[in-house]
This record gives C-alpha cells, sequence and structure tokens, in this order.
C-alpha cells in the first residue's frame, strides 16, 4: 500500500473542520492529537500480537575492529530485537544473546580469548541516556553490513508534513476520527458525541482487522520459541 503523509491527513482534517478559517486548534495541537492517536494504534497492534505483520523491520550493521558497543536502529521500541544473524561471505550464523546471571562473566572469558573464536554474544547495555548493541567477544576484523538485525519499531511519528504515516490501511479511519474527536472535545462541538459514536464502531472495525492479522507460527514458518527474545529485555 502507498502511505499517507501526516501533512496530508492534517489537510484533511482541517478541510472537514474548517480549521483553516479560525485559530482555536494550533496546528502543534493537531500534530500532538494525530501522535497520540498512533500511540493507541501501536498499543493496539502489539495487543492484537500483529507486530510481526505491521512492526517487524529490519537494519544492517557494519563491524568495526576492536570495536563492542554499536547503535542501534533509532526506531526500535524498547531495544526489542527479534533476532541477529552475523554475515561474512560463507560465513552464516544466528548470533546469541547473553541473558543469564553468567552472561558476565562469559563476557570476561570471550574478551580474554577472543582470538580464538570469530562467534558472537550480544547484549543491550545502557550507556548514558542510549542503549547500544554489546558484542562478545569485540570484532577481529571490519566487515561491511556483517550484522542483519530484525527488531520491532516504532510506528513513525509526525514529526513534518513529509512524514510518512505508516499505520496499517484499516487505521486511517480511525485516526482521522480520533483527532476529529480531540477537536471537537476541546471546542464542545455539537458534533463530540456523534464523532465519539463513530470512533467507537471504527475501534471494533479496527480491532476485529488487527486480530485476523495476527500472525500463526505454523502458517507462517514463523519460530514459535521467542524466549531468547523475551528474557534479553
Amino acid at each position: 500500500m502507498a502511505y499517507r503523509t501526516f501533512g496530508d491527513l492534517a489537510t484533511q482534517v482541517r478541510a472537514e473542520l474548517d480549521l483553516d478559517t479560525e485559530d482555536f486548534i494550533q496546528p502543534s495541537e493537531l500534530t500532538n492529537y494525530f501522535n497520540s492517536g498512533i500511540r493507541i494504534i501501536e498499543a493496539n497492534i502489539i495487543q492484537q500480537n500483529s507486530r510481526d505483520k505491521y512492526l517487524q523491520d529490519e537494519a544492517f550493521i557494519s563491524t568495526v575492529a576492536a570495536q563492542e558497543d554499536y547503535t542501534l536502529p533509532s526506531d526500535i521500541i524498547d531495544t526489542k530485537i527479534r533476532k541477529l544473524v552475523f554475515r561474512d561471505g560463507a560465513t552464516i550464523y544466528t548470533m546469541r544473546p547473553l541473558i543469564s546471571e553468567d552472561s558476565y562473566e562469559v563476557e570476561d572469558v570471550e574478551r580474554f580469548y577472543s582470538g580464538s573464536t570469530t562467534y558472537f554474544h550480544w547484549s543491550i547495555y545502557k550507556t548514558s541516556e542510549d542503549y547500544v548493541l554489546r558484542l562478545t567477544p569485540e570484532p577481529t576484523k571490519s566487515v561491511t553490513d556483517a550484522i542483519r538485525v530484525v527488531y520491532f519499531k516504532d510506528l513513525n511519528r509526525y514529526l513534518t508534513d513529509a512524514t510518512n504515516c505508516d499505520i496499517p490501511e484499516i487505521c486511517y479511519e480511525w485516526l482521522l476520527s480520533y483527532v476529529r474527536f480531540r477537536c471537537y472535545q476541546k471546542e464542545l462541538h455539537p458534533n463530540m458525541q456523534v464523532e465519539a459514536g463513530t470512533l467507537e464502531k471504527l475501534q471494533t472495525l479496527m480491532d476485529t482487522t488487527l486480530m485476523g492479522q495476527a500472525a500463526d507460527p505454523e502458517l507462517h514458518g514463523m519460530e514459535g520459541d521467542t524466549t531468547h527474545y523475551e528474557e534479553s529485555n
């Protein structure tokens, strides 16, 4: 599907509510209403177990010799990494997380014997205000796009008018209704109750549709055991 931009959606709401002829709703407020709706949609997707379909993404990290810490994708949800795959020519394997109480000892051992293995473990560390991906042992050579990171992302927020609103197609009408309702609510507009009824119906439709899109491990060939992913966070 072709995503609509936030600017396009905001223009539609302004036209529907004649917001261009008055200044009761400021542009910054409209932006906040859209972002509030996006957060609700994101929570619904997670609640309906549909994030595999709508929130999964991938990125690539290049290793640097003697560097153990790497920047995570900026749109990752709370460091939610699903899988890391290392690739260097014909050498391909899944990297394993360090998740037990012995992980710190393993880090020290693998650092000491780093010259004897190319197999990486990974963990998440918080340094200052940012989370980083830590590889153990640290790489001994630089490899472009060596690590494929499969992760769960945040939905795009309204940052500029040109930003794509990357929500599922079924959610667009709900989002528009939600923003209209918030505008009516601030103005105590008589249409507020009618919009509330529309919003409730669209909520039911959105939830039902997202629930039907939940991935089935047996049908889609996805892993059923995600214990390592859950325990790593």
